[in-house]
């Protein structure tokens, strides 16, 4: 009984920070973006060092942006995580972000053999 208060008490106090919309059982609001990044955000890594991280990351997961700080995904419902297990990170997500990895690689390339022609002697 004790623990359970505990837990409660906990869920409260970040309310003012992240909760649940009134309006619907699958978004959230994340109230305080700067106490977000410094008391949430360092405890789940896995979602980003900074808040724009973390937005990538939802969008990643199928998450919209619903109003300014607000995201939801159909998966994503209060009081169920059964849905969570059909929430897949999207492929195309991927596509783009190995497009960008390998743009980024061709450019460093590039600047090398730059380098290596120009040092070169004839």
């Amino acid at each position: 009984m004790e623990i359970e208060e505990d837990r409660k008490r906990k869920h409260h106090s970040l309310d003012a920070i992240i909760s649940w919309t009134n309006n619907s059982n699958n978004s959230f609001i994340v109230w305080d973006v700067a106490r977000f990044c410094t008391k949430i955000l360092p405890k789940s890594v896995e979602f980003g060092r900074n808040f724009s991280e973390f937005v990538s990351e939802l969008r990643h997961h199928g998450f919209q942006r619903i109003g300014w700080f607000e995201f939801g995904h159909i998966n994503f419902v209060r009081s169920r995580p059964w849905p969570l297990k059909r929430m897949v990170p999207s492929k195309a997500w991927d596509e783009k972000l190995k497009a960008k990895r390998d743009k980024a690689k061709a450019k460093k390339a590039r600047a090398k053999v730059v380098r290596l022609l120009e040092n070169l002697q004839i």
